[in-house]
């Protein structure tokens, strides 16, 4: 009896066992049947969803490249520096704002279904629960594959990227333009002409040899460069200031007395200086009057007086022939110049084949003045620049005319009386271009 019981026991357990494992693996089969499906459609959602989140990526990556380009633009605005051509700040805001509007809005990422998992327990109330929020969500899956939005276009901002960039360029180019002309040190404005191509010596002045004795005074200049051109003859101008084998030119290679008409040339070089000063120091009221003078008839001697000469002295120095002029200027003998009468230009000696003058620290080009080429004075600002010019043109057309001036920022460009009018403006244009040159 006891033995039947224990198999009817053992029997039960078995069925029990059975009917356990069976239920178990029936919700595991159908969990998992349930999860497959919805996670192959999961997988079909994401994957039509990958170009349009694609898109978004892009859209968002070109916004920020663009807005990037639109910060450093602004940035460079709100400093508010001024430009030379004012137009190109002008442009350079009109194409930030253009740019600005046509960024695009980022649309928002659709987020993907995440896959899922059968439990793996052998709690049939977990498989049914997992089967359950498969089925479900899978429903969604199918809803939501229908409401997917169109692949948005992906903005191409190159043309705004670049009419900013080219703005700011053009725009920052201006404001050093500016800086460049803006009380700029006589450093700057020496290397500057150094470069013209006909300009063979450039020199600032110092406290000791400024010849208007403006430097640093209240509405003189901070600055003056004078400069030599190539296209002057020489014989023009003071000879003491162009230097033989580092010595001035000896007097044995002086020519007799020159003629009435040299020496009113050489009187209206003495007087040049002095006509372009502001209000006149002692020498340059005296160069003034000696430059009357010479129309009695004594230019030669008063001019001489004018620049610390003795009458002998300047009549000899403007009575030399052209040849020996040539010889002294350049360092050579008359015979090796090989230049005709006249022709006492840089480019001529050039061609006789002499050395390039360049940079020859024998010639005192300050004491030459404006008359061997021209002259930039450096002011603190433009209205002390127009008062310079505006007394230095009370001379035109006199004795005293001291050539050409030009306005460009802070700094009046001053040139030659002995150029023509289409001379001095190549020149002035020369002056104004090297001036104004931006170094990339």
């Amino acid at each position: 009896m006891k033995k039947k019981a224990i198999g009817i026991a053992a029997a039960v357990l078995a069925l029990a066992a059975g009917f356990f494992i069976y239920t178990v693996w029936s919700a595991r089969a159908e969990a998992s049947a349930a999860v497959e499906a919805y996670n192959s459609a999961a997988q079909d959602y994401n994957d039509a969803i990958a170009p349009y989140n694609q898109a978004a990526s892009e859209i968002a990556e070109a916004n920020r490249e663009l807005q990037a380009v639109l910060d450093s633009a602004q940035a460079v605005l709100d400093k508010g520096e001024e430009a030379y051509e004012p137009d190109t700040q002008d442009l350079l805001e009109s194409a930030v704002q253009k740019a600005e509007k046509v960024l695009a809005e980022v649309p928002v990422r659709i987020d993907p279904f995440e896959m899922r998992n059968v439990p793996a327990g052998f709690s049939t109330d977990q498989l049914e629960l997992a089967q359950h929020e498969a089925e479900t969500a899978q429903k969604a899956v199918g809803e939501s594959l229908e409401k997917i939005p169109e692949v948005p276009e992906v903005p191409d901002y190159t043309q705004e990227i670049e009419a900013v960039r080219s703005a700011q360029k053009n725009y920052e180019k201006s404001v050093r333009k500016l800086a460049n002309i803006t009380s700029p040190p006589d450093s700057f404005v020496k290397e500057r002409l150094e470069r013209i191509d006909t300009v063979v010596q450039a020199e600032a002045v110092s406290a000791g040899n400024d010849p208007n004795g403006l430097l640093g005074t209240k509405g003189g200049y901070l600055g003056c460069v004078y400069f030599l051109d190539e296209r002057i003859d020489r014989s023009l101008l003071p000879q003491e200031a162009f230097e033989k084998d580092g010595k001035k030119a000896s007097e044995d290679e002086k020519a007799p007395e020159s003629s009435s008409e040299e020496e009113a040339s050489a009187a209206d070089s003495a007087t040049e200086e002095a006509a372009a000063s502001e209000g006149g120091t002692a020498a340059e009221a005296a160069e003034a009057g000696n430059a009357a003078a010479s129309e009695g008839g004594i230019a030669a001697e008063t001019a001489a007086a004018a620049e610390g000469r003795t009458a002998e002295t300047a009549a000899a120095a403007e009575g030399e022939t052209a040849a020996k002029t040539a010889a002294a200027v350049e360092g050579a003998t008359a015979a090796e110049a090989g230049v005709s009468a006249g022709s006492g230009t840089a480019a001529e000696a050039a061609a006789a084949g002499e050395d390039s003058p360049k940079k020859n620290p024998s010639i005192d080009v300050v004491m030459i003045g404006t008359a061997g080429g021209g002259a930039v004075e450096i002011y603190s600002s433009r209205e002390e620049a127009e008062k310079r010019a505006e007394y230095i043109s009370f001379f035109d057309g006199s004795v005293m005319d001291a050539g050409s001036c030009a306005i460009e920022g802070t700094c009046l460009i001053r040139t030659s009386k002995y150029l023509d009018e289409e001379g001095q403006e190549k020149l002035t244009r020369a002056v104004r271009e090297a001036l104004l040159t931006v170094d990339e």
